[in-house]
């Protein structure tokens, strides 16, 4: 990520470690629920759940360009903007976690294509493996019977 020069390093490393955790959280913590009715019921960090500081990785490590000149960078003190763009380098664990997945999936035989949509919750990476104890699980409807479950695509 291009920083340009920054006028204070300590600001700057918290604003790109802060906002890739946020990122991470966005992609597979934070999943909005609805009630029957249609109203939001994940309205607020009461009601789902948001990275803290056990969800930091325990290896973060973040560099700046040094001794560089930026002589056509025409901004103040030829800086840029560092809180906006790390949020989305959080999307680097979501596809990471599918990677994981579909080695999974290779190693129990699963052949169908992956869908794993975001937030990759825990919930949604344990289905998505699909190996024996899930299988063990899934409820097979009888014949006429139609699903009671609500799918929301």
């Amino acid at each position: 990520m291009d920083i340009g020069r920054s006028i204070n390093p300590a600001i700057d490393y918290g604003q790109i470690e802060g906002a890739f955790v946020q990122g991470q959280g966005l992609f597979t913590m934070e999943e909005t629920l609805w009630t029957r009715d249609g109203q939001l019921a994940t309205r607020g960090p009461g009601t789902y759940k948001i990275p803290g500081f056990s969800d930091i990785p325990q290896e973060f490590n973040v560099s700046f360009l040094q001794g560089v000149t930026w002589h056509h960078l025409r901004s103040i003190q030829s800086s840029k903007g560092v809180g906006e763009p790390p949020l989305f380098l959080g999307s680097t664990v979501l596809f990471a976690l599918r990677e994981a997945v579909k080695s999974a999936r290779k190693d129990n035989g699963v052949s169908e294509p992956l869908v794993l949509d975001s937030p990759a919750t825990a919930e949604r990476l344990r289905l998505a493996i699909g190996d024996e104890i899930l299988k063990k699980g899934m409820v097979v409807p009888k014949e006429g019977e139609t699903n009671f479950f609500v799918a929301v695509a």
